[in-house]
């Protein structure tokens, strides 16, 4: 270990000479124990390593839930770099950006994943760039200016690594979130912080070495990142990945692997319970469901206990500090449904001007990639706004009541309303736009525009065709419209969201069902029609 504190490395060093042969990670048919893990990750670093990588460099990786997206992620941390996830939901207008701010010496990215050719597109971006890139492609054929991960891994075969290249304190994650502005912000964690994360989750879920943790929720975010990758590692426990959702096969998943633990959002914890109640199954293998992000009404809650016989408890947290509160795993259902629970972990809270919740602790993120955007993210004393309206109670259990900041949480994954708004303001339709989010019992919240046309009004797939043009991913375009003939106002000219939200279901309006964006064709033309 460093002088200063453990690092992800030392973890893994020492959970692969204490349980070589135990099982680390399962991917369909893919199965490794901590050795394998370990020489994959390890031949990984070397390869970057024999190519010219440094420890502090980027290493972007924009994988779905694949046993390799758990390689590069450690294979990075071996070689002393910091390592940058991205959803495959992300296209140009994102990565562009995420690029340019952060300047990857490696991208590795699936050949084709759910019909989109990913290498191929973010090849076209890197010729943009400034500096040289190595693109590893994976589960592909590779090319001239790009090399298949099996060659890379069996580039780096045989390497050694030294230990202790990084210091506790050195950034070892960059991921991105939508702010209140149209740019997502980079939020930067370093071993320190994602350790004391870990810890936190084993001491408060006591979680060990025989449970085995599913992750339906995307590797690259905070959730995927910190409990499919670190907590298993330093529980030394192992993953169960599920690429693409379904309640059905994630029950069958369960069942077969005998999966204890996960920790997920509402959209999951919703399926789950539907599936269980239409299966054979008396009660899930899930001994404890940890469920944040999108709303969490309390009657799920309940059901989801009933019907599973799984602890369901209920917290909060953020990309910048992972998990603030939360319930007890082993208490009362009736507080477990309720509210989110109180601190955990060595972390505090404060509430502040307009009952903002401001929170601190050991595992809060060590500031933005812009450091332009922590001045206004701190307080004096180091707590960090986090835009969301609370109350505390006198035994210090917490509720989220309403947020300040002006996001949209589809299925958990967040984005700026004022992003798209730019954006849509460019469409010739469109005279003025104001973007919400609306309630929906699946995916917790969906977009609508509130759009003052010019001339003919335009449909929702007139402005999901444009926002796929213009580079977005599709799960940021709308799913509803309201057409409008104008917008309501403050005497300032700020637009009232709230009377938005109060009107949505009145008027002239139109919705899409449900998509993942394959009626979509990569020039962002229209395959089938909509409802």
């Amino acid at each position: 270990m460093t002088g200063r504190g453990p690092t992800l490395p030392d973890l893994f060093f020492q959970a692969e000479r204490q349980s070589p042969n135990s099982l680390a990670l399962v991917d369909e048919n893919t199965r490794q124990t901590y050795h394998d893990l370990m020489s994959a990750a390890t031949s990984f670093a070397g390869a970057l390593r024999k190519s010219g990588f440094e420890p502090g460099e980027v290493v972007l990786v924009q994988l779905p839930n694949w046993w390799e997206s758990i390689v590069a992620s450690w294979g990075t941390w071996l070689a002393g770099g910091i390592l940058l996830p991205v959803v495959p939901i992300y296209r140009a207008h994102e990565l562009s950006f995420i690029i340019e701010q952060t300047s990857p010496s490696v991208i590795v990215a699936p050949q084709e994943y759910r019909g989109y050719r990913h290498a191929d597109h973010l090849e076209k971006l890197m010729r943009t760039s400034a500096r040289e890139i190595l693109l590893v492609e994976v589960r592909g054929d590779g090319g001239v200016r790009r090399t298949t991960f099996p060659d890379l891994i069996e580039f780096g075969r045989g390497s050694d690594i030294v230990e202790h290249q990084v210091d506790s304190d050195d950034i070892a994650l960059v991921l991105y979130t939508s702010g209140t502005t149209s740019a997502p912000k980079g939020v930067l964690h370093s071993h320190r912080t994602l350790i004391a994360e870990s810890a936190s989750m084993i001491a408060h879920c006591g979680v060990d070495s025989q449970d085995r943790i599913f992750m339906p929720s995307p590797l690259a975010h905070i959730t995927g990142i910190s409990y499919a990758v670190v907590l298993p590692v330093a529980a030394a426990c192992s993953t169960v990945l599920m690429q693409r959702w379904d309640p059905e096969a994630a029950v069958a998943l369960i069942e077969r692997e005998q999966c204890t633990f996960t920790v997920s959002a509402t959209p999951f914890l919703r399926g789950l319970a539907d599936a269980y109640e239409g299966s054979a199954f008396r009660r899930s293998q899930l001994t404890r469901f940890v469920c944040g992000g999108a709303g969490i009404p309390p009657e799920l809650v309940r059901r989801a206990h009933r019907v599973m016989g799984t602890s369901i408890v209920r917290t909060y947290g953020s990309t910048e500090l992972p998990t603030l509160v939360m319930g007890d795993p082993f208490g009362d259902i009736e507080l477990q449904a309720e509210d989110e629970g109180t601190v955990i972990g060595g972390n505090e809270l404060e509430i502040g001007e307009d009952s903002e919740l401001l929170v601190r602790g050991p595992e809060l993120f060590v500031g933005y990639v812009d450091g332009a955007l922590n001045d206004d993210s701190f307080t004096e004393k180091g707590f960090f706004r986090t835009g969301d309206v609370a109350t505390v109670d006198n035994q210090g259990h917490v509720r989220i009541t309403s947020r300040i900041k002006d996001i949209i949480n589809r299925g958990g994954e967040k984005f700026s309303a004022a992003e798209i708004e730019w954006a849509l303001e460019a469409h010739p339709a469109v005279a003025e736009v104001a973007v919400v989010g609306y309630p929906d019992e699946v995916l917790g919240e969906r977009a609508c525009a509130f759009v003052v046309p010019e001339g003919t009004p335009p449909s929702v797939r007139d402005l999901r065709i444009f926002l796929l043009s213009e580079g977005f991913a599709v799960q940021k375009a709308p799913e509803r419209v309201e057409i409008v003939g104008s917008l309501p106002r403050t005497e300032s000219g700020k637009v009232q969201k709230f009377l938005l939200r109060g009107a949505l279901g009145l008027g002239s309006t139109q919705t899409v069902p449900e998509t993942d964006g394959s009626e979509f064709g990569h020039d962002g033309t229209w395959r089938k029609a909509t409802s």
